[in-house]
Parts: C-alpha cells; structure tokens; sequence
C-alpha cells in the first residue's frame, strides 16, 4: 500500500497524465492489426514544461523486448523530465505489447508509432510548437522503433483510417539509445563477436528513405545487444551525407541509465543529447518568442506607432526589418524593467550599432544607460580594439566569453536578459555573457584593470534598472538592420 503510494506520488510529480490526459490513438474500431494477445489500447500522454522555451517536441517511448510498454519506466522518465526541465514539450506514448502474433515483432508498435507523429503534428500549432521539429527517442526495443520512426515513415505502417493519416509520419530527428535487434544476425539474441564483422547488414525493415533525419545515437561498448548496429547505423547516415552524433561509452551495459553513478557517462548522457541538440538547431539557448507573455516591441512596418525617432533617420527596410541613415538612435514608447530582449539584427561592412537598455536619459543617454555592443568584429577597421568594445559584450565595460558573431551581411539572433542587475546575452545559439552590474563601483577602471572610455562618467552599480530600451543608428559609417524585435516582461 505504501510503495503504492510513493508510486503515484512521484508520477504526479513528474507532471504525469491520468485519465483524461490519456489520448487514445485509434478511433473506436478502427485500430490496425488487432491482436487477441494485446488486451490494452494504445495512447499518448502530453507533458508540459512549466516555462516554454523551444517549438519543439520530443516523443519518448520505452523498451521492453516488444512484450511490454512501460509510459513511465528509467528508460522513458530521466529524458522526459531533463526536456522538461529545459523548456522542451514531450510527448509519452505506449505503443502495444505484448509481440503480436503471426506478424513482425514489431509491427503493431510501428502502426501506433507513425499515428503517434501525425497524432502530434496534427495538435502542434494549436499548443504554439513546429509541426516540423518533431524529435522521437527510444530504448532497446524501443530504439529499435526509433530507428523503424525515422528510417522508413515512407513506408506505411498500415492502410489510412481518417484524415489524419493524410499528414506525413516523419520525424525531424531522433535519438536512438542502445537500439536492439538492429543487425541481421543478432534479430533475436546477442551474438557481439558475429557482429564486429563490418560485413554484417542492418536489418531490412531501416529503410533509410528520403525523410530520413539526423541522429544522435547512444549506446554502451559492454552492451550484449551489440553498440555496432549504432556504428552501422552512423556509418550509413554518413553515406548519405546526414549529419549525426555517435556515442558508445565504455563498459556501459544495456539499460546502462538503470540507477547510474551519478557523473558518469550513464548518468549525464542527456546532456550529450542536449548538447547535440543545441549543436544541431533543434533547441536553443534563446526563448521561444511564440509562447505567452511575448510581444511586438519595435516593427518595421509600425515604427511611428511603436517608437519615437527622428523623422527621416529610420525606415522600413524589407518585411519587418528597419535600419537607419545616420547616427540617431530609436526609442520604443514605455519604459522596461526586468525584461528578455529578443532581436535579430545584421551588419554592412564595419558597422558599429548598439542596443541600449535602462536608459534614464535619452537625451544624454552614453552615461546613462548599459550598452550592448553590436560591432563588425571581422572587419580590419576594429579588429585591433580590445575586448570590452567587441560585439555583445557592455561596451566599455566587458566582452563576451569567446565570440560567435556571423560576418557582415548574415543575420545574428541574440536575446538579453536583464533582470534587476544581472545581464545575460545568448548569441547564435551560444550564452557569451553572464554578468552582475553591482562589480562596477569605479567609473574609470573595470575589474580587470582595463580602462573605461571617460564618456562613461557613471558607475554601473549606481544606474537604475528601469528605462527605456533603443537601438543606435548608422553611428560607425555603415548601417545596422534589425528585425523581428520582441520582449517579455518578468515578475520584479
């Protein structure tokens, strides 16, 4: 009764769905391939992060030698919650168990698999998420489906029931961990020496068709189930020019996330994953500005109604993208404090821009206010200057951690936190600045020992963190360009 207990809790903890959070996969009489043998109907489960923060979905299955499906088991809770916990929807599902009979072992699993991705790209705009960024992962038995998901969504599962099934069934990447029965003589049993032969085929129900994703795949080098269908699979993609991450992680077992110690490699596995996924575009270090609470701050399209300028300096230039003429900045109307800045913006040769943030003087805004440098680092007219004036560092003041600016002409995507006296700024995809203004007690020397331009006559750590926000205009002889210029206010 207690272990009970301690069960349910934990799974409400997790964030679990019950009952009504059960999506039953197949209308009413409609299920493929029914089976005597598998006795419960298959169904998926919507997990919600409490701060969204990407557009993309994760579908997590389990293992289970195909005899059984667990919606909750060490091989489907440790990446769900780690998704979770970095702003990622996932998406839990149980396919049907045990193997049906007279059929493939896993055939019915692959018909609740590919409705499961219709399933979800069907609802996916509706709940602010890509229908086009849809990821699956599985273990053992169900990495194995992973890998059937992502290889082979051109080949029906089964005959279309509804509408539904007129959506495509492919995934936009998968994460196959420690797949089983992978290669052609190790379909029922482990047989690793066999194995090694590089001669030795994948299975032929992996198709690898034309929709055929990126992968990161992860496997343990002690696993009976042998890592080298993970080696043939990377070896293929390669082929096929397909990018993918390979992991085999020495005297790890199958099932190697079972109780692991913590530190080791099958215990931080998924941050490989999400490293990859950070690597590959799939999540970002920026927010996601199509959840609640986002706005419109500046639009080419609305500069009169949105910000004061002066007349004839900034303009529309394609879409909702500005620039200016000359070195004027714009204002959005309202003053900001704690706030995330989302932006995009790109450079003509040598230009030299700024983002301007609690600013409590417009009209002699350099003192006071935080500038967040926008420079052409490639460009020889300020390659020699030193860090504290680079590209998305506080000009003046620090520089970013390393750089990951793009050439002039390509568009940049950077998001500033600002909250109280703390300043964060991702860049590319990258965090390059994580700083608290409070060090700044002296207006002529930073912590470092660098000298401050004189024109900064203030101290950090005496400027308000309420003001307003502005862009600078063409101040370094070449224009800037922003777009798609977003903001969220935070709680104080």
């Amino acid at each position: 009764m207690n272990r009970l207990m301690l069960v349910f809790g934990a799974a409400m903890l997790c964030g679990l769905a019950f009952g009504a959070d059960e999506v039953p996969l197949w209308p009413e009489g409609k299920m493929p391939s029914p089976q005597a043998n598998q006795p419960y109907k298959p169904y998926l489960v919507w997990h919600t992060p409490k701060e969204l923060k990407s557009d993309a979905i994760l579908i997590s299955v389990s293992g289970g030698s195909y005899m059984g499906c667990g919606i909750d088991g060490f091989e489907v809770s440790p990446i769900r919650d780690y998704f979770l916990s970095k702003g990622v929807t996932v998406v839990t599902m149980r396919y049907r168990t045990p193997r049906p009979q007279g059929l493939p072992k896993h055939v019915t699993a692959w018909q609740d698999a590919q409705r499961t991705v219709r399933m979800v790209r069907s609802e996916a705009k509706k709940r602010g998420l890509n229908p086009d960024n849809i990821g699956f992962t599985g273990c053992s038995a169900g990495g194995h489906l992973t890998l059937m998901v992502a290889t082979s969504s051109q080949t029906p599962a089964y005959e279309p029931i509804d509408e539904l099934d007129q959506l495509p069934c492919n995934v936009n990447w998968a994460v196959p961990v420690y797949p089983a029965y992978g290669l052609v003589p190790n379909t029922e049993k482990s047989e690793v020496e066999k194995c090694n032969d590089l001669s030795v085929d994948l299975v032929p129900e992996f198709k690898f068709d034309s929709a055929t994703p990126p992968m990161c795949l992860m496997h343990g080098d002690s696993d009976g189930w042998t890592p080298m269908v993970s080696v043939r699979v990377y070896h293929k993609l390669r082929t096929m020019h397909i990018p993918a991450e390979l992991h085999i992680m020495a005297k790890e077992p199958h099932c190697f996330m079972r109780n692991p110690v913590p530190g080791t490699p099958a215990d931080t596995w998924k941050d490989r994953v999400w490293e990859w996924c950070l690597k590959s575009g799939i999540v970002s270090v920026h927010p996601y500005t199509g959840a609640a609470g986002w706005r419109t701050l500046l639009d080419g399209n609305q500069l009169e109604q949105l910000a004061d300028f002066e007349k004839g300096v900034w303009e529309k230039y394609e879409d909702n993208a500005f620039t200016a003429s000359k070195d004027s900045a714009i204002w959005a109307k309202g003053e900001y404090e704690n706030f995330v800045l989302d932006f995009e913006y790109k450079m003509d040769p040598a230009a030299n821009s700024g983002v301007v943030i609690y600013c409590s003087d417009k009209g002699n805004w350099i003192p006071n206010s935080v500038e967040v440098q926008l420079l052409d680092d490639f460009s020889d007219k300020w390659k020699k200057d030193p860090p504290h004036l680079k590209n998305a560092g506080l000009y003046g003041h620090i520089g970013p951690k390393y750089q990951s600016l793009k050439k002039a002409g390509e568009w940049n995507h950077m998001t500033i936190w600002a909250e109280g006296k703390n300043i964060r700024i991702a860049l590319n995809g990258a965090n390059v600045l994580d700083t608290d203004l409070n060090i700044w007690k002296d207006a002529k020397t930073n912590p470092d020992g660098t000298k401050i331009p004189p024109w900064l006559s203030k101290p950090f750590c005496e400027l308000p963190t309420k003001g307003s926000i502005g862009f600078q205009g063409k101040h370094g002889g070449a224009r800037p360009y922003f777009r798609n210029v977003k903001i969220k206010e935070l709680g104080k």
